[in-house]
């Protein structure tokens, strides 16, 4: 009788063990979506800045050519175009680091949660 009670405690135990392993492994996978998906905002914010600074530096042409032509209005209106532009870009860098440094977490996390599987 004793040695039955001690294999049903032991099965008990394992099942329990498996469960919490399994558990584990479905929070890593979680873990490891969350990441993919801040890479890939991270991916599409560093698009942005790229698409920003070029903007300031077609917006700075623009105003170097209208300096060559004395026309200091325009020069100013595209001056202050490309700093917006710029300013836009450093948003979005903002932007990029922040999602990267989520993904990382989210990538440490996950490999804390696989090590507890095993």
């Amino acid at each position: 009788m004793k040695r039955i009670l001690l294999f049903i405690s032991f099965l008990a135990s394992f099942v329990s063990l498996n469960a919490q392993s399994d558990n584990y492994m479905r929070q890593a996978r979680s873990y490891q979506r969350e990441a993919e998906y801040y890479t890939k905002q991270a991916q599409g914010y560093d698009k942005e800045v790229a698409y920003y600074n070029r903007q300031a530096q077609n917006y700075l042409r623009e105003a170097e050519y209208y300096s060559k032509r004395e026309k200091y209005d325009l020069v100013r209106s595209y001056q202050s175009k490309a700093k917006e532009a710029s300013d836009k870009a450093e948003s979005y860098k903002r932007r990029a680091d922040n999602a990267r440094d989520k993904a990382r977490s989210y990538m440490r996390k996950a490999e804390k949660a696989l090590k507890n599987a095993k």
